[in-house]
């Protein structure tokens, strides 16, 4: 099962819901979305706060399942805590968790994601990373479902992928848009391109 996590507060990017700021004249939230349906997954799923996100109906026409967090407030672990409820509800092998703000994720880097966790047996976690730091996009096994389900705070399931295997990813495709300075830059970049 495939969960984008999408519900985030967006803090650091001011009053504007970052998901709906345009990337490449293209809101955000729909760039990594996009590159994710060209995968196949059983179930795909986005996390929301809002069943009235701006995104959300170019959400579904791409075929994810909304699914809304209401308490999506308290941090990111509530979004992982849903998406493994969900995961185990439906009796699914294996939880890919990514992140609606890093826009360059590559098709290619989720393929090399899921042979790896074909080669450990689909018992391992699996994330992504650069150098030695590991985050999303990353694979669970349904072994760590009920580990998922009791995490707690804006962590997100950062200690359980320390015990990950590392993937390397793309230089600059794990990139997260946390501000609007990020943003500006990439969209900078793009003209010059």
């Amino acid at each position: 099962m495939l969960a984008v996590l999408a519900a985030g507060q967006s803090r650091r990017f001011g009053d504007e819901d970052k998901l709906t700021a345009l990337l490449h004249d293209r809101m955000l939230g729909f760039h990594a979305a996009d590159t994710l349906t060209r995968l196949a997954f059983d179930h795909r799923i986005i996390i929301t706060s809002d069943s009235d996100h701006p995104c959300a109906t170019g959400w579904r026409q791409m075929g994810y399942e909304i699914i809304i967090n209401d308490q999506a407030a308290e941090g990111q672990a509530t979004s992982v805590r849903c998406a493994a409820r969900l995961a185990a509800e439906r009796s699914v092998g294996a939880l890919y968790i990514c992140l609606a703000d890093m826009p360059y994720i590559k098709r290619q880097h989720i393929r090399n994601l899921s042979q790896a966790f074909e080669n450990r047996d689909r018992k391992a976690i699996v994330g992504s990373g650069d150098d030695d730091k590991i985050m999303p996009p990353a694979i669970f096994p349904s072994s760590q479902f009920s580990a998922l389900q009791n995490l707690r705070g804006d962590q997100g399931a950062r200690k359980l992928l320390q015990t990950a295997h590392l993937v390397s990813a793309p230089e600059g495709s794990l990139l997260d848009i946390d501000t609007p300075e990020i943003l500006a830059i990439e969209n900078r970049e793009e003209i010059r391109r």
